[in-house]
């Protein structure tokens, strides 16, 4: 008997979203922002990020920078839960400003392929709505959608505060495919032609803040063209080694607490993300950095026998430095961890490269890898929040 296209998403874990997309005649050059766990030793760039944005519509006004709340905890840490209370409240109360006053528009229900230029390379995207009920992020799962690295529940606190009553989800999320031949955005692509659909067709076009490049999205509203995307995607899981079909990229703690906040509250089952094929040529792979702070040198060579400069294996590393006990923060950018480095009391550890070839089945052996093993792109080249859709 042939499946409907209801019963072939939920096989595959994912629903068609409606599309909250912000309305004609607002600047998207200001109104996407950056992930908010980025930059986070750097609030010189969010202070930018704010005074370019001004009084105009952001979703700059709808997350916490975490270079923001890093400061706060330090300076703040005997009053930060009434600090950190007051920020989500005015999130939420910006969510809900941005629902009822009609800057963002409910475009209907469809996915959103994004191309997005960063320097040289151009990165495939699709934007879905996955099943949070078949997320699992403890190592060892077994789940359709697993995470890549080890979740630190402890890093999960603020993010489930700041979901909990929120009215909007918005992604920052990207979640990989092991589609060897291309075959999903091979069809996308034939499907965004001039050629294709009049359901379908160009959304956006313009420049990222902070040259962080141009991004174009395409609307695939058309349910035949939709049905051939899940098809392929049907195709893969059937395929799959060890039933792994999606597995997160990047924003492993943000889904982990979507997953938890839907497991405590039953809100917000589906979470928007960005499916990028790991093969994709214009996807770089970069190793997480290590920023050791408030750490002496010489005690910390002598106690763990680590040389900075020729650390050993990543996920060597990552025990030592659990056993060593200190305060870490993990660097997207090689150039901007090796600067932190050089201020009194911290340490940098860098890594030249991260293989991303064996990353599904390295899942699969060992369930995951440790936390912040690696980034895709640059800290600059990371999602952007622009489409958003209602949590209910």
């Amino acid at each position: 008997m042939n499946k409907t296209l209801d019963q072939k998403l939920n096989d595959v874990g994912l629903r068609i979203p409606h599309i909250l997309f912000p309305r004609e005649g607002i600047n998207l050059s200001k109104f996407a922002c950056i992930a908010a766990d980025q930059f986070t030793q750097d609030a010189a760039y969010w202070d930018r990020v704010k005074k370019y944005v001004g009084d105009e519509a952001s979703t700059f006004n709808l997350i916490y920078p975490e270079a923001y709340m890093e400061h706060e905890l330090t300076t703040n840490k005997d009053n930060f839960d009434n600090v950190l209370n007051d920020k989500i409240t005015k999130i939420n109360n910006n969510m809900n400003k941005y629902l009822s006053d009609g800057t963002y528009e409910d475009i209907g229900e469809c996915f959103i392929f994004v191309e997005r230029k960063t320097g040289s390379s151009n990165r495939k995207g699709l934007v879905v709505a996955i099943d949070l009920e078949k997320y699992d992020y403890n190592k060892g799962a077994k789940s359709l959608i697993r995470a890549t690295e080890l979740t630190v529940k402890e890093r999960l606190t603020v993010r489930k505060k700041i979901r909990e009553n929120a009215s909007l989800d918005l992604p920052h999320i990207l979640v990989l495919i092991n589609d060897k031949e291309d075959k999903l955005f091979k069809k996308v692509e034939s499907i965004k032609s001039p050629a294709a659909s009049n359901n379908n067709g160009e959304l956006y076009d313009f420049d990222l803040m902070e040259n962080s490049g141009h991004i174009k999205g395409y609307k695939i509203a058309d349910k035949n063209d939709i049905e051939a995307l899940v098809d392929i995607l049907v195709d893969l899981k059937n395929n799959a080694s060890d039933g792994l079909l999606y597995a997160v990229g990047d924003g492993n703690h943000s889904l982990a607490a979507a997953k938890d906040v839907y497991d405590k509250t039953g809100r917000g089952r589906y979470a928007l993300v960005e499916l990028v094929n790991i093969h994709d040529r214009g996807l770089a792979f970069f190793p997480i950095h290590r920023l050791l702070i408030h750490v002496d040198q010489n005690d910390f060579v002598k106690k763990t026998g680590v040389d900075p400069n020729r650390p050993p294996a990543l996920q060597d590393l990552q025990k030592i430095l659990d056993d060593y006990g200190c305060k870490i923060d993990y660097i997207h950018g090689k150039e901007e961890c090796i600067e932190l480095g050089k201020k009194e009391g911290n340490i940098a550890i860098t890594y030249d490269k991260f293989s991303y070839e064996t990353l599904f089945d390295d899942v699969i052996k060992h369930g995951s890898l440790c936390r912040k093993s690696f980034s895709m792109g640059e800290a600059k080249d990371k999602r952007f929040y622009l489409e958003a859709q209602k949590i209910t």
